[in-house]
């Protein structure tokens, strides 16, 4: 009995795994098969493999399913120049042959109207009596088009899609149709043979043992060494090719050898920088199995990659030069933008080729200039969106990078030549350039789980991924393989990684993308090693995941965490909601209570995830003449101001300065077009931009030490006055150490109508002068939705 002909005979898919948006979708028909069904005929590509491997699954073996048995799934094929409708009878057990002939209905033959008509008869097969065929120009002009259709008997009995059939569609009457796509031709499923591994045989010694040494690529003045940890593969081989600028290079092998302490190692008595390689790893299908299968997969240590797939460059990064050491800027002392290469550069006002707008090089060529965004704004650190190799499949897909397939590699789509490793030096020198601006570079990086290809997957499952009791992936990320951060194989690389981004690009910052899932054990392990060469570094982690949040003991360690307390706050008292307290707390530094210190929140409004700022308090048809209404600006200018005004690290997201929206779309990750920063729409509110920069500016000056606390300040140095509709007064008072700096009132007012806010005695009779914010009628009158910061002289 043929696969697909058994299939059908199943009542229920044991798994159905929807993968719509990447191409298809999988199905898991038992323990050993699955199927994949594409949106469109196969081009040869391994979109296949991607949408297993998103699944949580390894599989091997992939094969196109024979036309007709495809058929049976779609409800059609092509057979040369016509399109062959099929109805598989012995599916429909009330079926009754003799007694009632078959109708493709649909909407161009008026659905039940077609029943009796001939033009849409279908005819019992030759070679099998239960099969009936309708066959149709495939050129015909209503099959250019997707429809929906199922069968009809001449009785008028609907013969429509049973559970088993998967292409299937609900239609407004809750009833299936079959969907006629031209795209599915009938090569469109595949067969693929399911992997289990060994699953958690084994494994126990290997967990909590810490590989030692150098892995990856190295070399000696005559010999080249490659070394990869996987103690329970049954065999690895290094692929080489050394002819790496040929088309379709041509790989030889080596065997590896295996040692005690779990790595395969090869020694070759030659040079080999610039060559391209992978492995090849051979595991036992399942435990218990002696049949094996075949992977090739990236080198976890690659410095450089082709391709998201690789292969890998054999490339030894060198180390940075010592012209000068870049001083990290205190941590109190940041003010972060977050950003993303490509956001940047797409429409940049500077002539760029297309590729350089998409690269490294194009970045640090603007950065020269002085109509660079970047030079304007007046902060002192850069956060990029991740850099390391991600899984977009081409160069020109968009991609924010959270989907990462390699720790140490730079990104190849953003090199002007992946295939020589070009990435490495191109970043190399944006870092450098950035340094000589003054600006500090932090890396937003993603450990917690990885993209596809699943390289570490192939190389040991267990060993790299969290699994459940049943074996399956763990999903705490949202992405389907969290890492296995307790196994000593995934703390070494991890680490590894990050001594690499600082020792050889000269990185001053961590981001840690879903820190939790990390957990505060390697978080701490991470921090060491980190502040061991570089004790100024700045370590950034975002505390939750759907797992939960990050214990209170990570205020114990160095590590800065989003505040998404800030965020809420800010938002609600901008709309007029939230308690004056809170905010008062705010620019306290206490709003987030677990603190030991006040640069231990990162605040902010925008992140690159999530809806624009400006996006929560209005809608895009609101706007006009590109500007948010009046009212919603004056709350923007408040939010903002209440958050550069704030101690901890304040972050602020590229373009947020500009009142950038997003048309109101919550989720922009692979919106290129939301997402660039549009310099020509940005004139319209210049204003908003002037604001921030002016609050900036303050914060960086003397008086504004009193909003970069190292260390709490305490109560004494505060008066607070909380009046009617949320509006309230701050008085900043010098403290011994700080007889130069002056008297600093902050007063508020959130409401739509002017108001009094009275001054305690401190202030009366002293010389004032307004820093930031609209005047009112006199000292001590706020306009409506309106942040004042007064000066008074000592």
């Amino acid at each position: 009995m043929c696969k697909i002909f058994r299939l059908a005979r199943i009542k229920e898919w044991i798994n159905r795994y929807d993968m719509c948006s990447r191409g298809g979708y999988v199905c898991k028909e038992s323990n050993t098969k699955g199927f994949v069904f594409l949106d469109q005929d196969w081009d040869g590509s391994r979109l296949p493999e991607d949408l297993v491997e998103e699944a949580g699954l390894m599989g091997t073996s992939f094969s196109l399913v024979n036309q007709e048995q495809s058929a049976r799934m779609n409800g059609y094929f092509r057979a040369g120049k016509k399109v062959r409708f099929t109805l598989d009878t012995s599916i429909y057990p009330q079926f009754d042959a003799l007694q009632s002939k078959v109708f493709l209905a649909c909407e161009f033959n008026r659905w039940a109207e077609a029943a009796g008509q001939k033009d849409w008869e279908l005819i019992t097969s030759r070679s099998e009596k239960n099969i009936l065929n309708l066959e149709i120009d495939w050129q015909a002009g209503f099959l250019s088009v997707p429809f929906p259709f199922k069968f009809i008997t001449a009785r008028g009995e609907w013969l429509e899609p049973t559970t088993t059939v998967l292409r299937a569609e609900k239609n407004e009457v809750g009833t299936k149709n079959f969907v006629f796509n031209q795209s599915r031709s009938g090569r469109d499923i595949l067969e693929f043979d399911l992997v289990e591994g060994p699953g958690k045989k084994d494994l126990e010694p290997w967990i909590h043992f810490l590989p030692q040494g150098k892995f990856g690529f190295s070399e000696t003045q005559n010999e080249s060494c490659f070394r990869v940890f996987a103690p329970r593969a049954v065999k690895v081989e290094l692929l080489l090719s050394q002819l790496p600028h040929e088309s379709v290079p041509v790989f030889d092998r080596y065997s590896m050898n295996s040692n005690p302490d779990g790595s395969w190692e090869v020694i070759l008595p030659f040079h080999c920088q610039g060559s391209f390689y992978k492995y090849s790893v051979q595991q036992i299908v399942r435990n218990g199995d002696s049949k094996t299968y075949e992977k090739e997969l990236v080198d976890p240590y690659a410095r450089a990659l082709a391709g998201r797939n690789g292969p890998g460059l054999a490339v030894s990064v060198k180390p940075p030069s010592q012209k000068h050491y870049f001083k990290t800027p205190a941590r109190e002392d940041l003010v972060i933008l977050e950003t993303h290469v490509r956001d940047l550069l797409a429409k940049s006002p500077i002539s760029l080729t297309e590729h350089e707008r998409m690269e490294f090089r194009g970045l640090t060529h603007w950065l020269d200039s002085d109509s660079c965004y970047l030079r304007k704004l007046g902060v002192n650190a850069i956060e990029f969106q991740p850099v390391h190799e991600f899984d977009a499949r081409s160069k020109k897909e968009y991609h924010w990078g959270y989907m990462t397939v390699n720790f140490f590699a730079p990104c190849s789509a953003y090199a002007s030549n992946a295939r020589n490793g070009s990435a490495i030096s191109e970043f190399k020198a944006l870092v450098d350039r950035l340094h000589d601006m003054n600006m500090a570079v932090i890396v937003d990086v993603v450990y917690n789980h990885v993209g596809i290809p699943a390289h570490l997957s192939f190389l040991d499952r267990e060993l790299y991924f969290s699994t459940d009791q049943d074996g399956n992936l763990s999903n705490h990320s949202g992405c389907g393989n969290d890492i296995h951060a307790e196994s000593g194989a995934v703390r070494k690389l991890v680490i590894d990684s990050l001594l690499s981004l600082v020792t050889d690009f000269e990185i001053d910052g961590i981001r840690f993308d879903l820190g939790e899932l990390l957990g505060l054990e390697l978080l701490r392990e991470i921090e060491k090693a980190l502040l061991g060469i570089k004790p100024d570094i700045i370590l950034i982690a975002e505390p939750w995941s759907f797992r939960g949040r990050l214990p209170e003991g990570i205020s114990k360690t160095k590590y800065s965490l989003w505040s998404d307390n800030c965020r809420e706050r800010l938002m609600e008292f901008a709309r007029g909601n939230a308690n004056s307290k809170e905010i008062i707390d705010l620019l306290k530094g206490r709003l987030d209570k677990q603190n030991i210190h006040p640069w231990q929140s990162v605040n902010y409004l925008e992140s690159h995830d999530d809806f624009s700022f400006i996006d929560r308090l209005c809608s895009p048809e609101d706007w006009s003449e590109g500007r948010p209404p009046f009212d919603v600006v004056r709350q923007s200018k408040l939010a903002i101001g209440l958050l550069l005004l704030s101690p901890g690290i304040p972050m602020i997201a590229s373009g947020q300065d500009y009142l950038r929206s997003k048309q109101g779309v919550q989720n922009t990750y692979q919106r290129g077009d939301l997402n660039a920063l549009d310099y020509e729409l940005f004139k319209k509110t210049e204003d908003f931009h002037e604001w921030t920069k002016s609050l900036l500016s303050f914060r960086a000056s003397n008086e504004g030490a009193l909003f970069r606390l190292a260390d709490f300040l305490p109560e004494n140095q505060y008066i607070a006055s909380r009046g009617e509709n949320n509006s309230f007064s701050l008085i900043l008072l010098p403290g011994e150490k700080e007889p130069h700096i002056q008297i600093i009132a902050i007063l508020v007012n959130p409401g739509k109508v002017e108001i009094e806010i009275p001054l305690p005695d401190c202030c009366l009779g002293r010389k004032s002068s307004l820093v930031l914010g609209d005047m009112g009628k006199h000292l001590g009158s706020v306009p409506s939705i309106c942040l004042q910061v007064w000066k008074f002289e000592m």
